[in-house]
């Protein structure tokens, strides 16, 4: 997952490793902190172009390491959409995400790339999400006539029809001083509007005179979603739901690190009589817990809502079988920032719950 930086005439900035270091640093440096769950991202504005480093800290040394770079566009194109299937590559780090996605109850699907997609507690086949969209085309087509606004998936690309909506010139900075101009196309297609950027001269000369709104755009293109919009621009959010998300995918997934920014330093897990207090003793218990758990067979999970008295209309995590038992429920304390002041897993048989999707 390459960045895109040629769609706005920036690849100079990064063709030699040092001169992608010193972009990378800069963003670091000057850009603002993303938080996710196993690392940050850091936003670096650079005019109408959008610069994303990832980064996560080595779990040997302590020290934040950079794994790569991602690219967008400040756009205001949103997509609402539903994942249908994780297609990220085999070797890809842990902070970049490919999926698969439709939106609504059309045919039409999309390989999007993920900005900051560790910003989620989790991302699973069915996982509603709220993108930020630009698409960056490896060709590009102008034409005038009508559009059916189809959008069809490649392996990792998009093949999408669309109307211009609006036509501009894009411009990129770095700091004060001016760089290049690039053309920001926004296209409305069946999937929501995107905004196309790619150099001027990806552009025919025979079609320049179409790149206007009303006409029609086809292109092959690699799309790019940002998910930091909206309630997570600033990164995670901590909270009774989205704090049992986190634990839910890490029982179904491993990687217990990815629960520490949930978990305050004074916190303390109970499973049945055994009680752990402190962050690292609390972690340990968790994986433990996990191991026994999958030995078991017991890894599915479920969200519910509490029903017995004391406990009425709290968000339960509820482990089972995946086959219409549950031998285990998780409950939380929460603090005043959302953070897990203390978790439960028992098997109390007075614990009454109701089955309740997330966000109900």
């Amino acid at each position: 997952m390459a960045a895109r930086l040629d769609s706005f005439g920036l690849a100079e900035l990064a063709a030699k490793s040092e001169d992608a270091f010193r972009l990378a640093g800069l963003a670091m440096a000057e850009g603002a902190r993303v938080a996710g769950y196993r690392g940050d991202y850091y936003r670096y504005r650079m005019g109408d172009a959008v610069a994303v480093i990832r980064t996560m800290n080595d779990p040997e040394t302590g020290q934040e390491e950079l794994l790569g770079m991602d690219t967008h566009a400040a756009s205001t194109c949103v997509w609402e959409c539903q994942v249908v299937k994780d297609v990220t590559p085999a070797g890809a780090d842990p902070m970049s995400r490919r999926v698969l996605v439709r939106c609504g109850e059309g045919e039409d699907r999309a390989v999007v790339d993920l900005v900051c997609p560790e910003v989620l507690p989790s991302i699973e086949e069915g996982t509603r999400l709220r993108l930020g969209m630009a698409a960056f085309p490896l060709r590009v087509s102008y034409d005038l006539g009508e559009s059916s606004g189809v959008v069809e998936a490649q392996q990792d690309t998009v093949l999408l029809q669309g109307v211009v909506k609006d036509a501009k010139v894009g411009e990129t900075f770095l700091g004060m001083e001016p760089l290049t101009k690039f053309l920001s196309v926004t296209v409305s297609t069946r999937m929501g509007d995107v905004e196309l950027c790619h150099p001027i001269e990806m552009v025919p000369e025979a079609q320049k005179d179409h790149v206007r709104p009303g006409a029609v755009v086809s292109a092959y293109c690699v799309l790019s979603g940002d998910v930091a919009v909206g309630i997570y621009a600033g990164g995670l959010v901590f909270g009774e739901e989205p704090d049992l998300q986190a634990l839910a995918w890490f029982f179904q997934h491993g990687g217990v690190e990815r629960l520490r920014p949930v978990l305050r330093s004074d916190c303390a897990v109970t499973f049945l009589e055994n009680r752990q207090e402190g962050l690292e003793h609390a972690m340990a218990l968790l994986e433990l817990v996990r191991q026994d758990l999958g030995e078991a067979g017991l890894t599915h999970c479920a969200p519910g809502t509490g029903t017995s008295p004391g406990g009425r209309g709290r968000r339960l995590l509820l482990l089972g079988d995946g086959k219409g038992g549950f031998a285990f429920l998780c409950r939380l304390e929460v603090d005043s920032l959302g953070r897990v002041r203390e978790l439960s897993i028992t098997n109390d048989p007075s614990c009454e719950f109701d089955l309740t999707a997330w966000g109900e």
